[in-house]
């Protein structure tokens, strides 16, 4: 697997994901697009899906009102659990400004 990224996605093309992931904000977007985008971008750039680093870089990367609500929450642990608690909390905002 090494091997063939190396040979198939140079470098460049490598940083310019990161640099994609490090950019990356919700916005007006939906959780469940935000979650798919981030997926995408954290499996091609190769980035472990359970490390701190990734749960936090996804949270803070999310609406502000959903940022609080899961930062003060202590039943968050991994990445699942924060898509998961992102996915019910959208729900529970639709409609709401």
């Amino acid at each position: 697997k090494e091997k063939l990224t190396e040979k198939y996605l140079p470098e460049y093309y490598r940083n310019h994901l990161l640099n994609q992931l490090h950019n990356l904000r919700q916005g007006h977007m939906p959780v469940q697009n935000y979650i798919v985008i981030f997926e995408d971008l954290t499996r091609r750039c190769d980035v472990r899906g359970h490390c701190s680093q990734t749960i936090t870089k996804c949270v803070s990367s999310l609406n502000p009102k959903l940022r609080v609500i899961i930062t003060s929450s202590h039943d968050v642990d991994t990445l699942k659990e924060v898509f998961d608690f992102a996915l019910k909390l959208d729900l529970t905002f639709k409609g709401y400004p």
